[in-house]
């Protein structure tokens, strides 16, 4: 399956957030050639995001990326729900800050956005210590899902130079889970592999998914981790670990739906 992050969403509400958004969305459109839409909402007026919007206009005009510049005022769930309504984009990049997460969007809403998106959507809250995509995170469960994520992943490996870290993991700890999981990464290891992805591969039963991976993505010194946001029969992505990942994980984290239309097929490569 081909891939592409040809057309990006970058939605902020958050001037800690933003830069670090920017610079990763903007890092994404130069590896990929991608055209950028730039989505800043506030509540009420924000002065800072002049600076921001004259930063990205001069940097995007500079490396030859096409921009558009889109102000809101208003809640920034709704009108990145606006903007996927209008136009297909195959990446949505948000950028807030964790307070926000936590008490503004409440206990869903970011999550709203990410089952509302047919692309992937990669979250930052706030600076990360690790900038770059050198170390992506690649959680393998037992679901027959989990390997969908992995074209994704494989993609911008592929154009970062990275190395993935195929983590299998379960709170399971029995014979069958490892046996499906080991076979899971086994088919993932293959994939990455003829592609000349660089790879390495660790796993643990039997733990809290998200403590596990949260541990692991800091270990590594990850730059990213690629989940997907449908529940697996381990309940890695359940809702409340889903959560615990975006509140308590330093990582930006990359969404991918099973329902993404190019993932058809995918689930076994």
């Amino acid at each position: 399956m081909e891939t592409s992050f040809d057309n990006i969403l970058l939605a902020t509400d958050s001037q800690a957030a933003s830069l670090d958004a920017i610079q990763r969305t903007c890092d994404l459109a130069i590896k990929f050639g991608s055209n950028i839409t730039a989505l800043f909402v506030a509540e009420k007026e924000e002065k800072g995001f002049e600076d921001l919007i004259n930063y990205i206009k001069g940097y995007t005009s500079s490396k030859g990326i096409k921009l558009e510049i889109i102000n809101k005022k208003g809640n920034l769930y709704t009108e990145t729900i606006q903007q996927l309504k209008q136009e297909n984009f195959s990446l949505v990049v948000l950028g807030t800050n964790r307070d926000s997460v936590r008490i503004k969007w409440g206990r869903s809403e970011v999550f709203r956005v990410v089952k509302n998106s047919n692309c992937p959507v990669i979250l930052y809250c706030g600076r990360t210590e690790i900038t770059s995509l050198k170390e992506i995170v690649l959680p393998i469960s037992d679901a027959s899902n989990t390997r969908q994520k992995v074209p994704y992943c494989a993609d911008l490996a592929k154009a970062f130079g990275s190395t993935v870290h195929i983590y299998g993991i379960s709170k399971k700890d029995s014979k069958e889970t490892q046996k499906t999981v080991g076979s899971y990464i086994r088919q993932t290891e293959r994939y990455l592999s003829e592609r000349g992805i660089k790879y390495s591969v660790d796993s643990k039963y039997g733990v809290k998914e998200s403590r596990a991976i949260i541990a692991y993505s800091k270990h590594v010194r990850a730059g990213l981790v690629v989940t997907m946001t449908d529940t697996d029969s381990a309940g890695i992505f359940r809702k409340s670990n889903a959560e615990k990942l975006v509140y308590q994980s330093d990582v930006p984290i990359m969404w991918v739906h099973s329902k993404d239309t190019r993932l058809a097929g995918a689930s076994g490569y």
